[in-house]
């Protein structure tokens, strides 16, 4: 009962964070699309504040699905980093209005950062959300300053200070705890967001350190440490013009944002509303590479995916970048093994970033899943090596029968789909793919068995991938019946 419960609540918390995200990416897409030069600047500040905002929303959200969704780390992502600029004007936005409808004032010392901080994003939104929500709710008159530094050791140093009253005795005494309030003070507040921000920075492997200042007021130090920096992208602007890229997205909103990010880099853009459209456009016209949107009506991403990996000649290696709503694990694995380069999750909210991984997905050698090694002959006769020729016969028979009896049972397990005869199917096509050296077939079935353990599985990518891994069954059937001794021959009988 629990269990079914539990299941229950994981498959809603799962669409709703599918719908989340996809509502959220339309409300950033369009306040980013606002002209704010032709407002008023009370509008345009407003228009300016509720866009960080909202960003900052879009970080804290992914967080929160993660850990409600109990998702585990994700080889598959691109490791993030903050974009220093815009999150500091942004910072510097939100936390100036805010002091400034509490009567106070904010500053902002933040010198000599680098253009991209090796750091998450929502890590840092939620640190400093947390130290300044305590400095605006305790500190009754001054100014708030918030300065950063970085080190030669990639340590983000953070110092946050205000002018109020300072931490009291009994709240000193019991820093850290989930409860530290003083419960003598005459302040609001639980105490809950310096614990937020101890658990963040221990989990991250840094230090904080509290105090009251000595002219007065609370001070909170923080370091953080940074990732090593990647190489900087000094050549992006000119690597991207002239380059004509096709973007596939049901959402116009997305379609302009991403059209208006990549055309500032010079890029050229040509832009659809559906999988349809996108393959009429590639097949009429040359195109760098493809953006396409994985939930679609109609014809979805990974159908097109399918679709062009599976053409003849240069088509079959046009580099494509996937973007995605419904960022579980499984997924992002099946759409890879479909054949994608490069994964984005919306929103998309850095226009470097999304260059960046387009430039990696162009610079990519792609090597279509149709030309790919299916079966790797020397690890197969090394088997039958192993098992010795009094053996290997029997061995081929058995593999073979254990190959058919699992693909009449995926197709039986397809209709509907039953989901616990897929993960049980897939599971035995995972050892014998592994056993007989088809890679392709090993990946497409541990995709296939990841997708049936979600909560709430996809069943248009278990549908795309399907096919696919049919066809890669038949083929290692086939492969096999030719290394079966026929019975005609009587050397081989012996």
């Amino acid at each position: 009962m629990h269990s079914s419960r539990a299941s229950s609540d994981a498959q809603t918390v799962a669409l709703l964070g599918h719908d989340l995200r996809a509502a959220l990416s339309e409300v950033i897409g369009g306040l980013r699309l606002i002209d704010v030069e032709l407002l008023a600047p009370e509008l345009r500040d407003l228009i300016a504040r509720t866009r960080a905002g909202s960003e900052s929303l879009a970080l804290l959200l992914e967080q929160a699905l993660a850990l409600l969704l109990d998702a585990p780390p994700d080889k598959l992502a691109p490791a993030q980093s903050v974009q220093t600029q815009p999150f500091l004007d942004n910072l510097h936005l939100r936390w100036n209005a805010r002091a400034q409808e509490h009567g106070l004032s904010f500053h902002l010392d933040a010198k000599g950062l680098p253009a991209h901080l090796a750091l998450d994003p929502a890590l840092l939104e939620r640190v400093l959300s947390n130290l300044l929500n305590n400095a605006l709710k305790y500190a009754d008159t001054g100014r708030i300053s918030c300065k950063l530094r970085t080190t030669p050791d990639h340590i983000l140093r953070i110092n946050v200070q205000d002018q109020g009253k300072g931490f009291s005795p009994g709240t000193l005494a019991r820093l850290y705890t989930c409860n530290n309030r003083d419960e003598s003070a005459s302040t609001p507040g639980s105490g809950m967001g310096l614990h937020i921000v101890w658990d963040i920075v221990e989990q991250a492997g840094g230090q904080i350190a509290v105090g009251n200042h000595s002219e007065g007021g609370a001070e909170v130090a923080v370091q953080l440490p940074l990732r090593p920096q990647p190489p900087t992208a000094k050549l992006q602007q000119t690597l991207l013009r002239g380059r004509h890229l096709l973007i596939a997205d049901d959402s116009e909103t997305s379609r302009l944002l991403l059209t208006q990010m990549l055309s500032d880099q010079g890029a050229q853009i040509t832009a659809v509303a559906d999988g349809a459209q996108a393959i009429t456009q590639l097949h009429q016209g040359k195109f760098d590479a493809l953006i396409v949107d994985i939930e679609m009506p109609q014809m979805n991403g990974l159908e097109v995916i399918s679709h062009i990996r599976s053409q003849p000649g240069p088509l079959a290696r046009l580099p494509i970048l996937a973007i995605t709503a419904y960022q579980l694990r499984a997924n992002k694995a099946a759409i890879l093994v479909a054949g994608a380069d490069g994964l984005l999750c919306k929103p998309v909210l850095d226009a470097q970033g999304l260059s960046e991984v387009l430039l990696q997905v162009l610079r990519r050698n792609v090597i279509p899943a149709h030309t790919a090694q299916q079966i790797e002959p020397d690890q197969f006769e090394k088997l039958l090596q192993m098992a010795g020729p009094q053996v290997a016969a029997e061995l081929l028979d058995r593999l073979q029968k254990d190959l058919r009896a699992t693909e009449r049972g995926l197709v039986a397990a397809s209709h509907g789909p039953d989901w616990p005869a897929v993960r049980r199917q897939t599971h035995v096509m995972i050892a014998l793919a592994g056993t007989a050296g088809a890679s392709f077939l090993h990946q497409l079935a541990q995709a296939m068995n990841d997708l049936a353990s979600q909560a709430v599985p996809d069943r248009g990518t278990f549908h795309t991938l399907l096919p696919q891994a049919l066809e890669q069954l038949d083929m290692l059937i086939h492969f096999i019946d030719q290394k079966i001794p026929s019975p005609t021959n009587p050397e081989e009988q012996r």
